[in-house]
């Protein structure tokens, strides 16, 4: 049984649904336990007072990443069933632009508003309903804003695809990013602090998890840079030689004549049903 469960039929529509259902609470949860639940925590991280939205969309972007990677690349998962949104370069630039903007002003985004929502914050309401109006106003509008949408469509495009390099330099890039960032926001997010935890003697889970990080992505590094290398060995084996079958003792020859042999049986297509005799079982 290989994931994602329920494109590959590992399981069925309503167990499929029971499980949605209940990733989406843990995920509200941990989301409010993160404290995303609040505007202002939110908003904090664009005035650099609060570095807790990078850090925990950073963990979570390296976490899935590497997971995975190395799941597909052990058998795993099968990435063809995994659903990747296409590239349109004129409608995600636009639409980013606009969900930065309404992120700064509403303090939300549609994930966090519907986590707050459900805390009790009224003013996430105000934010949801801008956010169907705007899909009403999109779907209602679409004839004017196609030739924008659909500008700059690249099909299913990946970073290793468009940069031309291995999927683990790409990974162990990313690894090493949010590394810098995680130190960054630790020796310049507690200046109140006398002594940074960063350079602290004693293991602490943030640095065990660096270190963790580093050795995955160099593990990743290494395993596709070899797999780029290496050449699949194809067995050599020699065509064999036409065999003729001699008709048996006292078959008539043709005048003037040879016995021409009898046509051999055609082979068993690869990966065939062989059949063997029934045998006796000790059983």
């Amino acid at each position: 049984m290989s994931a994602p469960l329920y494109p590959t039929g590992a399981i069925g529509d309503e167990a499929g649904f029971i499980a949605v259902f209940f990733i989406g609470l843990l995920f509200g949860f941990f989301l409010e336990r993160a404290g995303f639940g609040s505007s202002r925590k939110l908003t904090s991280v664009f005035y650099f007072k609060d570095w807790a939205v990078l850090r925990v969309m950073f963990t979570a972007i390296v976490v899935a990443m590497l997971g995975l990677l190395y799941f597909s690349g052990m058998g795993w998962m099968d990435n063809a069933a995994v659903t990747q949104k296409e590239t349109y370069l004129g409608a995600q630039i636009v639409g980013g632009l606009l969900l930065g903007v309404g992120f700064i002003v509403g303090g939300y985004c549609p994930g966090t508003s519907a986590v707050a929502l459900a805390s009790g914050k009224w003013d996430a309401l105000s934010y949801i309903g801008g956010l169907l109006f705007g899909t009403l106003l999109f779907g209602a509008s679409y004839d004017l804003v196609q030739p924008l949408y659909l500008w700059g469509a690249m099909g299913v495009k990946s970073l290793p695809e468009v940069m031309g390099v291995q999927a683990g330099v790409v990974a162990a890039g990313v690894v090493l990013m949010a590394l810098l960032a995680f130190t960054a926001t630790e020796l310049f997010g507690n200046r109140s602090s006398a002594a940074p935890r960063v350079w602290d003697l004693k293991l602490t889970y943030q640095k065990a998890g660096a270190g963790a990080l580093m050795v995955l992505s160099f593990g990743l590094l290494v395993g596709y840079g070899m797999a780029a290398h290496v050449q699949p060995a194809q067995a050599q084996v020699a065509a064999p030689a036409p065999a003729t079958v001699s008709k048996p003792a006292g078959a008539a020859i043709p005048a003037g004549g040879t016995a021409s042999p009898s046509p051999l049986p055609a082979p068993a297509a690869p990966g065939g049903v062989r059949k063997f005799k029934k045998g006796s079982s000790c059983s």
